[in-house]
């Protein structure tokens, strides 16, 4: 059945190959942001906003994989593997019921993937972004969700990069192209 929802919260890459400290890929600061993340999809599904989490899904080869990381396929450090530990979301954010799931092999969600039918499905309008990492997912994914004319914020708290420099001068940039990055705390008001 076809649930219509306003607002939707975008769940970009937050998966144990780049979340949890043990993995040699993870992002510094993602873990961080579990909890964050996990007060806003409980605000969130309380007030009947979607929930829609996006993988970064390979296959094993690496074929499908950006020229830049196949070198970890080629050096025996796969990434986000259908069906491994790896590619799967940490527990304290895990999906729910009636959640939705998009793969993508890229750094925007909405690049060759269903994203945009399945928000205009649900009558979306509002689009928070949520992840790691913001000078790829998070910056790209909240680009193209304001080019399809979403109305686009990136929720500060609930996003990471490899450093807090890298995250102030990304969160800077995509200001000043006219989309809100402001904390949790301001949404769920």
């Amino acid at each position: 059945m076809l649930t219509q929802a306003d607002n939707a919260i975008l769940v970009v890459d937050m998966q144990n190959d780049w979340v949890l400290p043990s993995s040699p890929l993870h992002v510094a600061g993602a873990y961080e942001t579990l909890p964050a993340i996990a007060k806003f999809l409980d605000y969130g599904r309380a007030n009947g906003w979607a929930v829609i989490y996006i993988y970064r899904i390979h296959r094993p080869s690496g074929i499908d994989a950006e020229l830049f990381r196949r070198h970890y396929f080629e050096e025996g450090h796969p990434i986000c593997i259908a069906g491994t530990p790896g590619a799967a979301i940490p527990d304290e954010i895990k999906p729910q019921q009636g959640d939705i799931s998009i793969t993508k092999q890229r750094f925007s969600a909405f690049f060759q993937t269903d994203l945009d039918l399945v928000l205009r499905g649900l009558g979306v309008k509002k689009v928070f972004v949520t992840g790691t990492q913001y000078p790829n997912c998070i910056r790209s994914t909240a680009v193209d969700s304001m080019g399809l004319d979403y109305d686009t914020t990136v929720v500060t708290d609930c996003c990471s990069a490899a450093t807090e420099e890298v995250a102030n001068a990304n969160i800077f940039d995509i200001r000043n192209m006219g989309i809100p990055c402001i904390p949790s705390s301001e949404i769920m008001k």
